[in-house]
């Protein structure tokens, strides 16, 4: 009996209905009827309702109308087996008839017949999610624009982020690699310097930024390491080019000393307050001074008598070198004539002059080396491989040297009856005149010589023209370099940048150029069609024959393409055995089904690949401009997603974009987003499908073996998700081989348990994928999930596909060895979907064929389906084999097995698969029957 006071009771109704109408969530209480009889006031502030106005009314009146079906299905279960269900999404209508989105809570109370229902408003949550997919989207696609190629590993050197140019450098698809080691990834850096540095910056938390040289490319990089909170980032481009850029500028320099230093006159080059900043040896050891005591001096220390400054330094000023005769003083204070060539240059904004000083002291002696000197510049000048001349300042030539000649296929005597202006297609200079203010040199600039026979020649220029005092050309001197090689190979590497080295076709850049103009031509009302062409089977061409065999495919294939495109379309090749095509298409998708048709037929034709016929064919994806996309980007984009389609659809066919296609990869993203932290999450299960054998003993003739694990995903949202839709994108990704090896870990564990509970032998077989099976320790993974469980290993079974075997065969039968080795079952998976061969099963320790469904359902008018599982049965027990029959779904399957005497079966007429519970419950049953 309640003792409390009366207006206790009654305080305490206050407060609870005060807590009720103040809550921020909306409560709502209806009848059986879904009649609202009692509502709080938050209703005013979430639905615009006064309460007062709700209570007596429907409660769909406050469903959005697509979704009433929904909340009776709601109300339904609260009233059966579920009497509570939280975090249902629903929305509802204010008044005003706007929409949100909240998240229900309810609970049906028998005893006061009464629906007790709570909302909260979760539209910001939706919207902030959406914000944040926006965002990494952002990111990602800011990655992949920047110039560097990046890649990000965590604290583990896993990959947690590659762009494509990160994936490209070491050639490998940056989005399959996200998750893997670092070095199984890269596995040239073990040996690179880089990786001492990666691992300092590491363990310090210390930015980085060092110069390293690429071996397996044989380039210099330029690499920045920034440590983060879970890893480091680091940002690498190539810097061959610039490195090879100081070297010679370097060796440049050092050419330039040496021949400052070796020269035989004196140098002296003086700033523009006429101290002497640098001189040669030859200076010093004429003059009598050391270096350093140059460096204190002015010009006017070492000159006599020179007169007239002022109009020297104008002249030089206004670009006329001059030669002066004068007298020189040495530090012992005799003097000397000497002649002086003097010229002034720049050198970053800074004026210096140069000045050669040539001794003349015996002038007898110094006529004799001038001749001597005028001697060996003829020889120079006849024995050097650069075409020399000169010409008068009419532009006639007056010498040449046999260079000359040959470069230009004239004779000497033919060339001297020429001009500049007939020798030369382009020359640096324009004219010979131009008063003081005229060109005096140029170095290295390029110029067109008109051979004899009329072909152009690139030749490298330099040349200088002689002015008098009054700046008048008097002659000019020239001497050029043949570059047509260097023209040819800069030719070739544009070609090079723009085009694929295999089969010559534009490569993605010049794609990406040519596509921009088609479109931007591309008439009104007219379309522009661009096709992804994927070849069907290349990977087995390249398997079957070697690479080399492969890119003649390739080659092949793109030589048929361009003798059907026309030449105001474009072919080009992405790469590997992806092609473009871009055609345009006046009417529209009819034209671009008829050239897709022809691309199909054509590539359908054999070709003769190591004296044998082979067949390819290709998948194609279409997208129209602009009906699928305005911008060339999601043109290629369109086509790409288009091409997969096409490929998944059966191969050999094209498919048009249609924007649900997008949708779908979208959906297929965010699964692999959901995916991701599943199994950290506890999201997966595993269920049993048991197995029997049909010979037993006992009265129906069969007797439980054991049963296959299968592993489930219960997604927090979408709830179970089938497995043909996550195992893909599990292999895709690469987390098959975390899940994989839960899955092992836990039916070892589960099955032992089983064993120990039922004290009788069942066999678990558990699915093993392609990639685990690659991986290098997976025989030791095995082994621990053995020891950890306490399974005996002829309890364990592992099933492998057809596809995985074949894949790198070697490493694979070194595996199964080792498998073998510990005492374990080996199965091949869905036998007869792959090649269905015996033969090349007998190089692999196998125990067990797994019969596909479709193998047993196969007619064939003229052999029994019994007389032709009997006699492959019989071939498998003759290796050794025993077979197990998959998908059994009737008595008369099951029936014909026996009689083909299968050994095992299982399906859904024997077993569908279960929970542990329940299994546990089968498999305790069948130990007390035996």
């Amino acid at each position: 009996m309640d003792t409390s006071p009366p207006d206790g009771l009654a305080r305490l109704a206050e407060e609870n209905a005060a807590l009720i109408d103040n809550a921020l969530d909306l409560m709502v209480v209806h009848d059986p009827f879904g009649r609202i009889v009692r509502v709080n006031a938050a209703a005013r502030s979430l639905l615009g309702y006064e309460p007062a106005e709700l209570v007596g009314r429907h409660y769909t009146v406050l469903i959005h109308p697509d979704q009433h079906e929904e909340a009776r299905g709601v109300e339904a279960s609260l009233r059966g087996a579920t009497p509570e269900r939280t975090d249902i999404p629903l929305r509802l209508c204010r008044s005003d008839g706007r929409a949100i989105l909240m998240s229900i809570a309810a609970r049906w109370s028998a005893q006061h017949e009464r629906m007790f229902v709570t909302a909260r408003d979760i539209t910001g949550q939706q919207l902030a999610r959406a914000a944040l997919e926006r965002s990494e989207a952002a990111l990602n696609s800011m990655l992949e624009s920047i110039g560097d190629a990046f890649f990000s590993v965590d604290g583990e050197w896993r990959l947690t982020y590659a762009n494509r140019k990160a994936g490209d450098f070491v050639g490998v698809d940056a989005a399959r690699a996200i998750g893997m080691p670092l070095l199984d990834v890269a596995p040239d850096l073990l040996a690179s310097p880089s990786l001492p540095r990666y691992q300092e910056a590491m363990a310090t938390r210390q930015a980085d930024c060092f110069e390293t040289f690429w071996a397996p490319r044989q380039v210099w990089l330029e690499v920045r390491v920034y440590p983060h909170a879970d890893g480091i980032s680091v940002y690498f481009h190539e810097i061959s080019a610039r490195r090879e850029a100081e070297h010679r500028l370097r060796k440049s320099e050092q050419r330039f000393r040496k021949l400052f230093n070796q020269a035989g006159d004196s140098i002296m080059i003086v700033d523009g307050a006429m101290r002497i900043v640098s001189v040669n040896d030859q200076a010093c050891a004429r003059f009598g001074y050391s270096r350093a005591e140059f460096q204190g001096m002015l010009a006017t220390d070492v000159n006599v008598g020179l007169a007239d400054g002022r109009a020297l330094l104008a002249s030089l000023r206004a670009g006329h070198a001059r030669l002066l005769r004068t007298d020189k003083r040495c530090k012992d204070g005799s003097v000397f004539p000497a002649e002086v060539q003097v010229s002034r240059f720049d050198d970053e904004g800074e004026e210096f002059f140069l000045a050669v000083v040539r001794d003349l002291s015996d002038r007898a002696e110094a006529e004799r080396q001038l001749r001597e000197s005028e001697q060996r510049f003829r020889e120079v000048i006849e024995m050097t491989p650069s075409g020399y001349l000169l010409a008068g300042r009419d532009g006639a030539l007056l010498d040449v040297n046999p260079a000359l000649c040959a470069l230009s296929g004239y004779p000497r005597a033919m060339l001297l009856e020429l001009r500049l202006a007939e020798l030369f297609v382009a020359f640096p200079f324009a004219s010979l005149e131009g008063g003081e203010n005229g060109p005096i040199a140029v170095q290295g600039m390029e110029a067109v010589l008109r051979h004899r026979h009329g072909y152009p020649i690139h030749v490298l220029f330099n040349g200088s023209i002689k002015r008098d005092a009054d700046g008048r050309a008097l002659s000019l001197t020239g001497l050029m370099t043949d570059i047509s090689a260097r023209k040819a190979a800069e030719s070739r590497l544009r070609e090079l940048a723009t085009h694929d080295t295999l089969t010559g076709l534009p490569n993605r850049a010049l794609l990406g150029e040519r596509v921009q103009q088609m479109l931007d031509a591309c008439p009104q009302g007219c379309s522009v069609a661009v096709m992804f062409l994927d070849l069907d089977r290349f990977k087995e061409v390249n398997d079957s024959f070697g690479h080399e065999m492969g890119d003649v495919l390739l080659c092949e294939v793109a030589a048929r393409l361009r003798r059907v495109i026309r030449p105001t379309d474009i072919i080009a090749r992405l790469g590997g055995d992806e092609f473009v095509v871009a055609a345009h298409c006046a009417s529209g998708q009819a034209a671009a089904a008829s050239i897709a048709e022809k691309l199909l037929d054509l590539l359908t034709a054999p070709v003769e690949i190591g004296g044998i016929d082979v067949i390819v064919g290709a998948s194609i994806g279409i997208s129209m401009y602009p009906q699928d996309a305005r911008t060339r980007e999601m043109l290629f984009q369109s086509a790409d997603t288009a091409m997969y389609r096409a490929k998944n659809g059966g191969r050999n066919r094209y498919r048009f974009f249609e924007p649900q296609m997008t949708l779908a990869t979208q959906a297929r993203m965010a699964l692999e987003v959901s995916l991701r932290p599943a199994l950290a999450r506890g999201e997966f299960e595993l269920h049993y499908q048991p197995r029997y054998c049909l010979s037993a003993a006992s009265p129906d003739g069969m007797a439980l073996y054991g049963m296959e694990a299968l592993v489930r995903w219960n997604h927090p949202e979408r709830g179970q998700v089938p497995p043909q839709q996550f195992i893909g994108i599990a292999e895709e990704t690469g987390l098959i081989v975390a899940i994989g090896r839960w899955v092992l870990e836990q039916a070892c564990s589960r099955t032992a348990e089983l064993m120990r509970e039922c004290r009788r032998k069942v066999v678990v077989s558990v699915n093993v994928s392609a990639r685990q099976l690659a991986q290098a320790g997976f025989a030791a993974e095995v082994r621990t999930a053995l020891a950890g469980s306490g399974l005996p290993a002829d309890c364990l079974e592992l099933e492998l596909t057809e596809s995985a075997l074949i894949e790198d065969i070697e490493h694979t039968a070194t595996v199964l060895r080792e498998l073998k080795g510990l005492g374990v079952h080996l199965a091949v998976d869905d036998f007869g979907t792959g090649y269905s061969s015996l033969a090349y099963l007998r190089r692999f320790p196998i125990d067990v064929l797994k019969l596909d469904r479709s193998f047993l359902m196969q007619q064939d008018e003229n052999v029994a389906t019994v007389d032709f599982v009997k006699a492959f049965v019989d071939m498998a027990h003759a290796l050794g084999m025993a077979v197990v029959a998959e998908g059994v779904e009737t008595a008369e399957v099951l029936a014909f097995l026996r009689a083909a005497r299968c050994d095992q079966a299982q399906g859904y007429y024997l077993a569908r698969p279960m929970p542990l519970a329940q299994l546990r419950a089968l498999v305790g049953a069948h130990a007390a029957a035996a």
